[in-house]
């Protein structure tokens, strides 16, 4: 059991450090898209950021999480539900509050990698035992 605890505390951190340079590169797309073209709607400099940081995800992931192939069309499933969740909490912001342009993606982006990784390990790269 202890064992079990320790390997999965290493996947996790090693997910986070994929999820960290993910999302790094996910608020640096819109960090620039958004001071080079303020007028650019948020949700359209959000799904810019999302496409690179998904592919970020998938190799690092892949390669070094959970050192798999894993289902990468459930990975993107997965991936585009936590950015339907993200734009959610965008639109609430943008709605309901004085916070918008980068720092609302900001908020947005770092409220889903929970969720994500959770749904990573149990489901696009689940472990199949034969």
């Amino acid at each position: 059991m202890k064992r079990r605890l320790k390997r999965e505390a290493k996947t996790a951190a090693r997910f986070g450090l994929v999820g960290g340079v993910a999302t790094a590169a996910h608020l640096t797309i819109a960090a620039i898209l958004s001071a080079l073209w303020p007028e650019l709607s948020e949700f359209l400099v959000n799904l810019c950021g999302f496409l690179v940081a998904f592919q970020i995800s998938l190799i690092g992931h892949r390669r070094l999480t959970f050192r798999r192939r894993g289902k990468a069309r459930r990975f993107f499933t997965l991936a585009l539900l936590g950015f339907v969740l993200n734009n959610g909490v965008l639109a609430m912001l943008l709605a309901s509050t004085r916070v918008s342009g980068f720092w609302a993606i900001g908020i947005a982006t770092l409220t889903v990698p929970v969720i994500t990784y959770v749904g990573s390990r149990l489901w696009a790269f689940r472990e199949h035992h034969h």
